[in-house]
């Protein structure tokens, strides 16, 4: 029995681990902004520059789960020595 598979799957769950971190951190960042735009709103104070870093960190995130999702296609084709 090879192990072959084994560290195809140890590099997997590797891979899923990093690109989880990745998306996760904009999101957080997204989340924190929102509540600093509303907390403001709150108090009459502008909460423009508060949103328009959610905006970017949420562009990100997308960014990122869209790249995260073609080099998981990728990992999938027979070419790469992997497949589904």
């Amino acid at each position: 029995m090879s192990s072959e598979p084994n560290r195809g799957n140890v590099l997997d769950r590797a891979w899923l681990r990093r690109f989880l971190h990745d998306v996760s951190t904009p999101l957080s960042a997204v989340s924190l902004h929102l509540e600093t735009a509303s907390r403001r709103a709150e108090r009459g104070d502008d909460p423009s520059v508060a949103l328009a870093t959610a905006r970017r960190e949420l562009s990100r995130a997308f960014e990122l789960f869209e790249r995260g999702r073609q080099d998981a296609l990728e990992m999938q084709t027979p070419e790469k020595g992997r497949t589904a």
